[in-house]
């Protein structure tokens, strides 16, 4: 890689100490959760109690824990292209690491482009790296990218692109990042408004892709000289994995039907060819289909031990909603609790609103993450803000 295009990816790891904390409000670092202001437009079960954990972050998107149990959250921003790091309640003055996006003019109106997948490797408490996805604009168009670097003491080192020039265009670009228990990294490819080649094996557009933690194929993927995994989708945001090894994906669709699949080993999920259930069985049929648009986004399987039973292992869903919507929304701007019973064509999918936006004016959830004590936090991407939603009777 030429050292000019090297340079537009990232690799200014931010030392000028220009961030402006001092109106962040964070966790207090002895943990006395009664000082945090408690929010109440967003309704959420009895018993739970939502709280304003950090504020004035910069389109925040992605954020998560890193596997060690120390209580750092990592955020990402998207056109900033800055991860932030809070720990132990206290925003930290010096980025994680400050990546050039060559995105500036807000969201959504200059495109959804920047920094968005975020995922610790499994051996992370040994060897310290973090994944992440970028879309960034470079003098030959946008493209994404696939980056790790190495958490050392909070400061990003030994940067690396694992792939590069993945489709991307303002929108429907490279999303998410999950690893799975066969310690396989799992991105989201969307069809960057070339729909067709969805169903092109030869192409990256619409895929979930598989990869080694170095960047490398798998040799047991459908086809041992592709990244590619499975096809077919037009912009899949979000990914998770159960108890059970099974991998969860959101997709966006066009105008109606969201959606939500299981994704198989080689399955082809129909775009553009199919939207919702059909009946082609050259198909997989998603689990379930949001009749209207909700914007799925982020997914998490609750693993803590802090919320009631019903909750454990099962999975949370992030309904962003209309983009750049204002005011609640009768069925997005949410988080949905979604369960499953029985398998295969016996599959029922349940849902109920776990936490539902009352804001009066703008606001979308798009984030999710579980903190080591075992409360959800959401990152909210209009107001620049995290909130924290804990059990405590």
């Amino acid at each position: 890689m030429n050292k000019f295009l090297l340079f537009l990816v990232v690799l200014v790891i931010s030392c000028s100490g220009n961030d402006d904390n001092s109106t962040v409000i964070v966790n207090p670092p002895d943990g006395n959760d009664d000082n945090l202001p408690i929010v109440s437009q967003i309704d959420v079960p009895e018993g739970f109690v939502v709280e304003a954990f950090a504020s004035n972050l910069n389109l925040p998107t992605n954020i998560a824990f890193p596997p060690d149990g120390s209580n750092r959250l990592f955020v990402n921003e998207l056109q900033s292209g800055q991860v932030k790091i809070i720990e132990n309640g206290t925003l930290l003055s010096t980025p994680f690491a400050d990546l050039e996006t060559m995105v500036t003019g807000g969201f959504p109106v200059d495109g959804e482009n920047g920094l968005i997948g975020l995922a610790f490797d499994p051996n992370y408490e040994i060897n310290k790296w973090v994944y992440f996805t970028l879309a960034v604009r470079t003098p030959n168009g946008t493209v994404g990218r696939v980056l790790r670097m190495r958490d050392q003491n909070n400061r990003a080192q030994d940067i690396e692109i694992l792939i590069d020039n993945l489709p991307s265009a303002n929108g429907h670009q490279i999303e998410s990042i999950a690893f799975g228990p066969d310690e396989k990294l799992y991105v989201s490819i969307g069809d960057a408004f070339e729909d067709a080649k969805a169903q092109d094996l030869n192409a990256f557009h619409g895929k979930i892709l598989r990869m080694n933690t170095d960047g490398s194929i798998p040799s047991d993927n459908p086809d041992p000289n592709s990244f590619v995994w499975a096809s077919g989708l037009r912009n899949s945001f979000g990914l998770a994995f159960n108890e059970n090894g099974q991998l969860f994906a959101t997709e966006n669709g066009p105008n109606e039907k969201d959606e939500l699949n299981l994704i198989e080993k080689g399955g082809n999920y129909g775009w553009p060819f199919a939207l919702g259930n059909v009946s082609n069985p050259e198909f997989n049929n998603p689990i379930h289909v949001w009749e209207n648009i909700v914007a799925p986004t982020a997914l998490h399987f609750y693993t803590g031990n802090q919320f009631p039973q019903k909750y454990r292992n099962q999975m949370f869903v992030v309904l962003f909603g209309r983009t750049a919507s204002q005011g609640p929304d009768p069925i997005s701007k949410r988080i949905q609790l979604l369960t499953t019973l029985g398998t295969g064509e016996q599959l029922v999918v349940s849902l109920e609103d776990f936490a539902v936006y009352r804001f009066p004016g703008g606001g979308n959830p798009i984030g999710i993450a579980q903190g080591p004590e075992g409360s959800l936090y959401l990152s909210d991407i209009f107001q620049g803000k995290i909130f924290r939603i804990r059990f405590q009777s």
